[in-house]
């Protein structure tokens, strides 16, 4: 299903995205106007930064708050009285999560109940998406992934996200919020702030002849172009059972080597740049993902970006943003 096929069904809806000022919640704010929705951009600027919105700045709302102050998402669920709530605000970063726990269990844990608790009895809100994350599942023993597949995360970040989810699953059973949760992997693309392309960029842009590979480089991921994740939480709040739990990826996985290799040859270093592996990666990196998108596929979500489309367009934007990488 294109993001054109939604346009019918958000145009003119109130909308409230947090964290909207980050990576993902850019663009989805981006592709919610672009449908004709009346946008809510919600996001306290700890990561995220209202110029990523400059594109769309004069037809959004836009509301710095912090999720985890209550009287801020109180009143700002009871002036929008929205339609459809796209949580993305969160801490995103694993190995942040290790270095602080506490401010990762607060932002993810405490902001998602406050988002939630504020939406109790809004009878105009037909769904509500959190974002979780595919690090609920910490390291599976089969594959590929499935929404069955047991939840043992291995980071402090893994563990707040799981603890969103059951967060959310009460306040659906309990209060009736119409909750569907999408469990997000590796996104990548235009505005991203972190993540292993953007450091593989970087790290080809100082030295086009040496890229360092953190761990082994057999670490197995299923990336994601930020568009194809876009269209799947769009997917979500159409269609999604409330309750649920969907996995959001390009349903192909790649190693880290591979990608190392993609991005080489889209720079058109091939044969030039030498790969070099650390041998030892951060605590609480998954060394395995294959993930099953079989119960978003049946929603209509088709990601439409190869590996290799998908890294043009993050190219286009990395060289226009810090400058093409020398030869």
């Amino acid at each position: 299903m294109s993001l054109n096929a939604y346009e019918e069904s958000f145009r003119n809806t109130a909308i409230v995205v947090t964290g909207a000022a980050g990576f993902i919640g850019s663009h989805l704010v981006e592709h919610l106007v672009t449908l004709g929705a009346k946008v809510t951009a919600v996001d306290n600027l700890q990561a995220g930064s209202w110029a990523n919105l400059r594109a769309v700045s004069d037809r959004v709302v836009f509301a710095e708050c912090d999720v985890r102050d209550a009287d801020a998402m109180g009143a700002l669920v009871e002036k929008v009285q929205p339609n459809y709530v796209f949580h993305l605000a969160a801490n995103a970063s694993v190995p942040g999560s290790v270095q602080d726990p506490v401010y990762d269990f607060e932002a993810n844990c405490v902001g998602t109940f406050r988002v939630l608790n504020a939406l109790r009895g809004q009878m105009a809100c037909r769904k509500v998406v959190v974002a979780s994350s595919g690090a609920v599942y910490g390291e599976p023993e089969a594959f590929p992934i499935t929404e069955e597949s047991p939840l043992r995360p291995i980071s402090p970040y893994g563990a707040s996200k799981l603890n969103t989810e059951i967060t959310a699953q009460m306040m659906h059973r309990v209060y009736q919020v119409p909750v569907v949760i999408a469990r997000l992997f590796n996104a990548y693309g235009p505005r991203m702030a972190r993540f292993v392309v953007l450091d593989f960029l970087k790290k080809l842009q100082r030295d086009p002849y040496r890229l360092e590979v953190l761990g082994t480089g057999q670490q197995i991921r299923d990336f994601t172009y930020v568009a194809d994740t876009v269209q799947g939480l769009l997917a979500l709040a159409l269609k999604g059972d409330c309750g649920e739990a969907y996995n959001v990826s390009s349903g192909k996985n790649c190693s880290v080597t591979d990608l190392a290799n993609a991005i080489i040859a889209a720079r058109g270093l091939s044969g030039k740049t030498r790969i070099e592996y650390t041998g030892k990666s951060w605590v609480g990196d998954a060394q395995r993902w294959e993930v099953s998108i079989t119960r978003l596929k049946a929603l209509g979500y088709q990601p439409q970006y190869t590996l290799e489309e998908g890294l043009r367009e993050t190219i286009v934007w990395f060289d226009t943003t810090y400058g093409p990488t020398a030869m």
